[in-house]
């Protein structure tokens, strides 16, 4: 009897064993999927392309996400909120939770801009138990929700969510950080050039000096916001985690770097592509970051500010890495099965962002 107990013992081991060597694959999907305005406007935001063009590249992200077949999808960008995520989540079969952030005066989805209420979502597999945990504003005033919006000035924001994955726990954080120049002699030498053909006054340029010093000061202030917000959710949420999102920013970033070793992440893009360049925003390959990059407004008439004009040079010359999937120390480089970029490539001659997508793949998820 004893013998036989024994036996049946070692059976079941066995089989933990070969069921935890099996483990399913997870795929993670970050991607910013770009709203396709200029952000300027009071009744209504100016608009890059037409509505055909729109409905082309949302069918496109869909079919692509279908093929990619991803556990977790973060995105950014999305707009409308709520219809945009519901959409999105419908026509692939997923579940779906969101935050709205920038969207104006509203109430109950009716005020101005009448074409603006833009935030962040996380998709996952219906069977994952998708729930979404809290959200953090990082940096901007005012109130923004499905039903009411009042604010008038820029918000960015950061969301948890959690899943489940073969009876797994996953805590998944969504952000999208503020955009601002990359401090350097490069621009600094940009505005005192735009003083010495005429552009701008002395006194103009060292206005605009200050602002973009407070606007590179506000992306750090985000990522340290969001720093916090993750040590408040895994202290209360004790799981692995990612964090997914537009940060705006490149791991130079002394508050990436910070963020990074205070929560002890890893980056598999960069671990499983050492020495290539990553590039998330590539005005080299991607058309669409030509409208950012444009000197006008979306209208094609009306010239940007000083300032709007300096953002659209960088980006117009600056290809970067701004879009990542970091993991948590739970996390060990050999659970990393892959990384890489997607929607890299246009389809009959459209990308379906401005913005490249990561993807990564991991070998379970750590218990």
């Amino acid at each position: 009897m004893k013998k036989t107990i024994s036996i049946f013992i070692a059976m079941l081991i066995i089989l933990a064993v070969s069921t935890a060597a099996q483990a399913k694959d997870v795929k993670l999907v970050d991607y910013n999927v770009w709203f396709g305005l200029d952000g300027n406007g009071t009744f209504k935001i100016g608009e890059y392309e037409d509505k055909a063009t729109r409905c082309k590249r949302f069918d496109l992200l869909v079919s692509g996400l279908m093929k990619l077949n991803p556990d977790v999808i973060g995105i950014q960008e999305a707009n409308e909120l709520p219809g945009y995520a519901r959409r999105l989540a419908r026509k692939i079969g997923y579940s779906a939770v969101w935050k709205v952030g920038n969207s104006g005066l509203k109430l109950f989805g009716f005020g101005i801009p009448v074409n603006f209420t833009e935030g962040d979502a996380v998709l996952a597999m219906s069977n994952h138990n998708l729930e979404f945990l809290g959200a953090r504003r990082l940096s901007g005033k005012g109130i923004q929700r499905d039903y009411l919006s009042v604010h008038t000035k820029e918000v960015r924001n950061v969301m948890a969510t959690k899943v489940v994955i073969d009876g797994r726990p996953l805590i998944v954080f969504n952000t999208h950080t503020h955009f601002s120049l990359i401090m350097d002699e490069t621009w600094t030498n940009k505005l005192e050039d735009m003083v010495i053909e005429g552009n701008i006054t002395r006194e103009e340029k060292d206005a605009i000096l200050a602002e973009m010093e407070e606007s590179h000061e506000r992306t750090e202030s985000d990522v340290m916001n969001l720093t916090a917000f993750v040590k408040e959710i895994t202290k209360k949420y004790d799981y692995p985690y990612v964090i997914m999102g537009d940060f705006n920013t490149t791991k130079n970033s002394p508050a990436i770097q910070k963020m990074i070793a205070d929560l002890g992440l890893l980056d598999p893009y960069e671990l499983m592509n050492p020495g290539a360049d990553g590039f998330t925003w590539d005005s080299v390959k991607n058309p669409n970051t030509a409208f950012d990059g444009s000197q006008r407004w979306a209208d094609g008439k009306t010239l940007k500010d000083p300032l709007s004009r300096l953002e659209a040079q960088f980006d117009l010359e600056t290809p970067r890495r701004i879009d990542f999937i970091f993991l948590s120390s739970h996390f060990r480089p050999e659970d990393i099965k892959s990384s890489r970029l997607i929607f890299n490539e246009p389809v009959d001659g459209v990308f379906v962002s401005d913005h490249f997508g990561v993807e990564v793949i991991l070998e379970g998820i750590p218990k």
